[in-house]
């Protein structure tokens, strides 16, 4: 895990210079603690839409200030903010649950060549290379019965339950490796718009 000021100093290297403040690096890395260990001993990764209003207000949200399941900050919104969700949840050996279906929704289909290479992926996309780097595999079975005592009533069907397999993977994770993986991947033949979500979803057989 990370120390405050290797934390700070690393994202330091890795923010555009927009968001290169002391107040966002601060918000990142009181996000990354509070990952850590949220109120429903689990996070919920992929995109809001996908979540009705009454089951974001069930699950809570992580900030700042806050150890609920769903990152929503005021702080503005930034990929190593996002980054730094993922990190502490790995840090914590944290489960994550996907509310998006993988198909779909790893590829930005508005990306385009004048952008950075990592914005091929969608931020679920980066959040599955992040997991799968760090020593996470899908678990089958029954979702609704692996999680039962920490599942909140209401919620709709999770598409993948991510556990951590591997706890020396899960403790080497670094912001700039995850930064350096994203971008290796993006880098793949397999990276396309018409290819890349059976990529990601290959990634967990």
């Amino acid at each position: 895990m990370y120390e405050e000021v290797t934390f700070k100093a690393e994202i330091a290297r890795l923010l555009p210079s927009d968001f290169n403040t002391d107040a966002h690096k601060n918000a990142c890395w009181l996000v990354y603690c509070n990952a850590q260990s949220p109120d429903h001993n689990r996070l919920v990764a992929g995109r809001l839409e996908h979540l009705g209003d009454e089951q974001i207000r069930i699950l809570g949200k992580t900030n700042a200030s806050s150890t609920g399941s769903i990152l929503r900050t005021e702080t503005r919104w930034s990929i190593i903010l996002n980054d730094s969700w993922i990190l502490g949840g790995v840090h914590g050996r944290v489960n994550f649950e996907l509310v998006s279906p993988v198909q779909g929704n790893v590829m930005d289909q508005s990306y385009t060549t004048n952008l950075s290479a990592d914005r091929k992926f969608t931020v679920t996309g980066r959040e599955l290379i992040g997991l799968k780097t760090f020593g996470y595999q899908q678990v089958y079975g029954p979702v609704e019965k692996i999680t039962h005592e920490a599942r909140p009533a209401g919620l709709p069907g999770t598409t993948i339950l991510l556990q951590c397999t591997n706890p020396n993977l899960a403790e080497s994770a670094t912001l700039t490796r995850y930064t350096s993986e994203v971008m290796r991947m993006a880098a793949s033949p397999g990276a396309t718009k018409a290819a890349g979500w059976q990529m990601l979803d290959d990634m967990f057989i």
